[in-house]
C-alpha cells in the first residue's frame, strides 16, 4: 500500500477511547487516524481534540463513501455492528470491528419493551448463524481484511502461552478459563434488546475466543488446518435474583439486569476431543479475574491477565490513591491491590492494533480474523440454546 494506512474510528464511546490511545503505542507501521465519526457532535469534537485529530464526520455514510479513507475501526454499539459491516464491505472499506461479531437483538417488530425471557433460543441460533454467513460472504465479495477485535488474543501473556505449547510440542488436553467481575455499570446492558445476551455474550466471548484461537493454533502446527469446535453445553443462570442476595443490603455488585443471565459456564469439545471449561459472570468482587489455564500433553502454562502481580501496592486508607488509577472494576482502593502498570499493554490492545494494520497494509490475514469471529458468535447462541434446553 502507498503511503500511510488511512483509519477512519466511527464511535466515540469507552471503546473508541481505549482503540485511540492505543494506536498510540503502536509501533513500526505507518497509518493515520483520518478521521472520528460520530452523531454526538461534541463527544466526537471532545476525542477528536484529545487525540490531535483534525476531521469530524457526523454521519457513517460519509466516511464510506470518501476514497481517502482505507480502513473502518467500528466502536459502536453490538446491534450495529453487522449492519455497518456489510455497508463497509459494499464500499469496498478493509474492516476493524469490536467484538462480538453480532448478536440477536429481538424481531424486527419488536417493540421497545421486548424481553429474550421466554423466546426460543433455537430461533436466536439461526438469525447469528445467517449475519455470519451474510458477513463471510460480504467480505470474501469485496476481497477486503477483516479484523476482529478480540484483545485476549493478542495479550502478551496468552502470546507466551501458545509459544511455550508450541515449543514443548504440546498437544492441548484441557483448557480453563474465566472473565469476571462485579458487573457492567453502562446502560444498555441491562437487556437483550440492547446488549444480545448477558455475562456469556459480554464477558465470555474472551476467553471462549482465546481458547479457539489456541486450538486453532495447535492444528495449523501439527496438520496444517484449524482444530475447531464441535459441541457445546452451557449453564446460564440469574445470581443476583435469587432470594438470598435480594435479601441483603448493602449490595456491592450490579444487580439491576432484566433478561439477561449473570452468569454462565461452557464446556466445548473441540473436533479432537479435547475440552474447554470456560466461566463469566457479573457477580465476582474484588475487581477483574482474567486468566486462562492450557493442559497440555508436556506442559501446563497459565496466563493471567487480571490480575497479576506486576505491581502489587498496599493502602490502609484509599483515600491516599484517590487521584491515582489501579486496575479497573475494584470496588475499594483499601487493602492490598494490583495496579496495572500499563492496562491497555497487559490486556492486549496495542498489539492487536499493531498486527490488524500491519496486516491489511501488507496483505496479510490478522491473528483475530473473520472464522475466529464467527465461530465465537454461533457457538455463543449455541451454548445459550443448551443452556434452554
Amino acid at each position: 500500500m502507498a503511503g500511510p494506512l488511512r483509519i477512519a474510528v466511527i464511535g466515540t464511546g469507552f471503546a473508541a477511547h481505549f482503540h485511540l490511545a492505543s494506536y498510540r503505542k503502536v509501533y513500526g507501521e505507518s497509518f493515520e487516524i483520518a478521521a472520528v465519526c460520530g452523531r454526538n457532535g461534541a463527544a466526537a469534537a471532545a476525542l477528536a481534540g484529545e487525540y490531535g485529530i483534525a476531521r469530524i464526520e457526523r454521519e457513517w455514510q460519509a466516511v464510506l463513501a470518501d476514497p481517502g479513507v482505507d480502513a473502518v475501526d467500528f466502536c459502536v454499539p453490538n446491534d450495529l455492528h453487522v449492519p455497518l459491516i456489510l455497508a463497509a464491505a459494499r464500499a469496498g472499506k478493509h474492516i476493524i470491528c469490536e467484538k462480538p461479531l453480532g448478536g440477536y437483538f429481538g424481531p424486527a417488530d419488536a417493540d421497545a419493551d421486548w424481553s429474550a425471557e421466554g423466546f426460543p433460543r433455537q430461533a436466536m441460533l439461526d438469525a447469528v448463524a445467517a449475519q455470519a454467513r451474510q458477513v463471510r460472504e460480504a467480505v470474501a465479495q469485496a476481497g477486503i481484511t477483516f479484523c476482529y477485535g478480540e484483545n485476549w488474543v493478542h495479550a502478551p501473556a496468552i502470546a507466551k502461552l501458545d509459544r511455550l505449547m508450541s515449543a514443548s510440542n504440546s498437544a492441548i488436553l484441557r483448557i480453563e478459563g474465566e472473565e469476571s467481575h462485579s458487573g457492567s455499570h453502562a446502560g444498555y446492558s441491562r437487556r437483550w434488546r440492547t446488549a444480545g445476551g448477558g455475562s456469556l455474550l459480554r464477558l465470555g466471548v474472551h476467553p471462549i475466543a482465546a481458547a479457539l484461537w489456541l486450538k486453532q493454533q495447535e492444528g495449523r502446527r501439527r496438520d496444517g488446518v484449524p482444530i475447531r469446535p464441535a459441541r457445546v453445553s452451557a449453564t446460564t443462570a440469574r445470581l443476583t435474583g435469587t432470594a438470598g442476595f435480594r435479601a441483603q443490603q448493602p449490595r456491592h455488585v450490579v444487580d439491576e439486569w432484566i433478561d439477561v443471565e449473570d452468569f454462565a459456564t461452557v464446556t466445548i469439545m473441540f473436533e479432537d476431543s479435547t475440552v474447554a471449561q470456560l466461566t463469566s459472570t457479573d457477580t465476582r468482587l474484588g475487581g477483574i479475574r482474567n486468566f486462562l489455564t492450557a493442559h497440555g500433553s508436556r506442559a501446563q502454562v497459565t496466563a493471567n491477565i487480571n490480575p497479576n502481580t506486576a505491581c502489587q501496592a498496599y493502602t490502609p486508607d484509599g483515600r491516599y490513591f484517590a487521584d491515582e488509577y489501579l486496575v479497573e472494576k475494584t470496588e475499594t482502593k483499601e487493602g492490598w491491590s494490583f495496579p496495572a502498570p500499563d492496562e491497555d499493554m497487559i490486556t492486549g490492545y496495542p498489539e492487536e492494533l499493531r498486527d490488524f494494520v500491519g496486516a491489511i497494509a501488507n496483505g496479510r490475514p490478522p491473528k483475530s480474523d473473520l472464522m475466529l469471529a464467527c465461530d465465537t458468535l454461533v457457538l455463543v447462541y449455541a451454548a445459550y440454546l443448551s443452556a434452554e434446553d
